[in-house]
């Protein structure tokens, strides 16, 4: 598979913040999330913004190059939403307070899924009660997500391989080509996804190894201390 198709949960698995608890990390995110879009400030959306990507990047070993190249994909549809925003109230103003407010909770969203994996947010799922079909079709469309992404990515290095985009017209008809073939191609890779599962007893339910890790006190200590932060920016920017 290649490299960026599982670059997130590769990041998330080498993670040193791995080791806390999935738990913790996701009782954080939620609180942060809901800050950053209950107070109404630019200063809040800033700092959070800048302090979850210094623990994503700094803690997390993640390349900054590829911190912001993830983090490039929603901020065009941010610029996009602000443009149409703009167009209807006509405020800049509240037009960057929108656009950051949504920044700062996808930044939160970013250090959440690079620094957990993925079996371990469903895990904390289901000991909320979340109904079991709605965890298991979340992972299934995580997993073919990045299936599809893998099996477009194959066939149009394979393409740019035979000279399929050596010009314009070609790049154009090569783009056809891949469209046309990618939902039969990724079908039988979905296939054959399926058959593996049967292979190791799916029985109707996907089951984890899960080992929760709880967190310790200077972790819960040091989350209590950054939403004080939050807050401390939110009381002193007002």
């Amino acid at each position: 598979m290649h490299k960026h198709t599982i670059s997130m949960e590769r990041y998330a698995y080498a993670s040193r913040l791995r080791r806390c608890s999935a738990s913790l990390k996701t009782a954080l995110s939620t609180v942060v999330v809901l800050l950053c879009l209950c107070f109404d400030c630019t200063a809040v959306s800033l700092w959070i913004i800048l302090s979850a990507g210094v623990v994503t990047v700094v803690l997390g070993r993640v390349r900054l190059g590829d911190y912001l190249r993830c983090l490039g994909i929603p901020l065009i549809f941010l610029i996009c939403a602000g443009i149409g925003l703009f167009l209807t109230v006509g405020d800049v103003r509240q037009v960057m307070q929108v656009t950051l407010r949504a920044l700062g909770a996808v930044s939160v969203l970013y250090f959440l899924i690079l620094s957990t994996p993925v079996s371990g947010i469903l895990s904390v799922l289901r000991r909320c009660h979340m109904p079991k079909l709605l965890t298991e079709l979340m992972y299934l469309m995580y997993r073919y997500i990045f299936l599809l992404t893998d099996v477009c990515r194959t066939m149009y290095t394979a393409a740019c391989g035979r000279l399929g985009c050596k010009d314009y017209r070609t790049a154009l008809r090569t783009f056809g080509g891949v469209g046309s073939n990618l939902l039969v191609v990724s079908m039988k890779r979905a296939d054959d996804c399926y058959h593996a599962m049967e292979s190791r007893c799916y029985m109707g339910e996907l089951r984890f190894l899960e080992k929760e890790k709880k967190g310790r006190a200077w972790e819960w200590a040091c989350a209590a201390l950054y939403i004080g932060s939050i807050a401390a920016v939110r009381g002193f920017c007002g």
